[in-house]
């Protein structure tokens, strides 16, 4: 199995970058990465460190959100390291949340055919599933992440103190992620992180740094058999997201989170899995129970809009939406679902969204 990158996971580990910057930059130019908030918090001290560390370091702030992944915040990116004087041999770190990562990782993908860079996710979503995995993505007008490249991180560094000052919806996003790869690649995760629900959401050290640490061994897994979504391995990471993206289109990028988006995506998936991958009773029952006593924001939206969102689903083949079902907590299966039960699951959501 190929080997992706180098995972760290623990405390401090952002103000020790000779643990994790070997390979990055032959030239020791760099430009590091990030938004206005995660600058104030984190990136001063980053910056200090990787100078102490022997790098010429520049920095770039990105527009905070979905801001960052516009092509004039990545054009904005590439005329700055070209500034900078950076060349081929030289590096990126990309520091925050989710959308940094992606839009940071697609800059050094695409600058001079692309150089090396770190992921070091700043927020939960980030550190169990975003920043991981290589995928680099910008947002267009007509959804998430439909223009970008593979370009694997030399390494993705989770440090749990960035974790402090997170706000609770941003711990539930997370969090649904990390519910994600429990459902569909390891049920004792799934169990852990429903008995242990309460800690997680006050963000308790031990129970974080477990959960975080076995959903990027699990990504990273998935990842090294098909790195590039040929074979249809990859696709498991999916689960709860092609419902799940379009609940976030249809809502306009910015009421849902994403992980909120996908906690409903789940919900959807779960129903159409007891109907068409033969997931029995009591566990759709059980998974539907927990789901729904997570808090997601009240919303109302157009069915005739989410559906067009899904028509729009990257990981259609010949025309036909593939979602990943479950036959059994922790066995996801793919398959192509009838128009009908489609719309059916997402009526149901959306009525019990008002």
């Amino acid at each position: 199995m190929k080997r992706i990158g180098l995972l760290k996971v623990g405390r401090g580990l952002a103000l020790r970058p000779r643990s994790w910057s070997q390979g990055l930059s032959s030239s020791g130019r760099l430009m590091l990465v990030c938004e206005p908030k995660v600058w104030r918090r984190q990136g001063r001290g980053v910056m200090s460190a990787l100078r102490q560390a022997g790098f010429q370091a520049a920095f770039h702030l990105l527009p905070t959100g979905e801001g960052a992944k516009t092509w004039a915040a990545v054009s904005h990116l590439l005329s700055a390291m070209l500034k900078a004087g950076l060349g081929r041999d030289a590096g990126l770190v990309a520091l925050g949340g989710g959308t940094v990562t992606d839009a940071a990782g697609f800059a050094a993908a695409i600058y001079m055919r692309g150089i090396p860079w770190v992921s070091m996710p700043t927020t939960l979503l980030g550190q169990v599933d975003g920043g991981i995995g290589g995928k680099t993505a910008l947002d267009l007008p007509e959804g998430k992440n439909l223009a970008g490249a593979f370009h694997q991180p030399l390494a993705v560094v989770c440090d749990l103190d960035c974790l402090g000052s997170l706000p609770g919806r941003e711990r539930v996003s997370g969090l649904a992620e990390a519910l994600k790869c429990g459902l569909a690649l390891d049920a004792g995760l799934w169990r852990f992180m429903r008995d242990h629900w309460v800690s997680l959401l006050l963000g308790e050290p031990a129970a974080s740094r477990r959960v975080i640490t076995r959903c990027a061994e699990l990504k990273l897994a998935v990842v090294a058999r098909d790195e590039r979504e040929t074979s249809g391995q990859r696709e498991i990471l999916n689960f709860g997201h092609t419902v799940g993206h379009a609940l976030e289109a249809a809502a306009g990028l910015g009421p849902l989170r994403h992980g909120e988006a996908v906690i409903l995506g789940m919900r959807a998936a779960v129903r159409l899995s007891r109907r068409h991958a033969g997931l029995d009773e009591a566990s759709a029952a059980e998974i539907e129970d927990f789901l729904a006593g997570v808090q997601v924001p009240r919303l109302e939206l157009r069915e005739a809009k989410v559906l067009t969102a899904l028509r729009r689903d990257k990981k259609a083949r010949r025309g036909q939406r593939r979602f990943v079902l479950l036959r059994r907590v922790g066995w996801p299966v793919l398959k192509a679902v009838p128009e009908a039960s489609v719309r059916e699951a997402v009526r149901s959501i959306l009525k019990e969204l008002r």
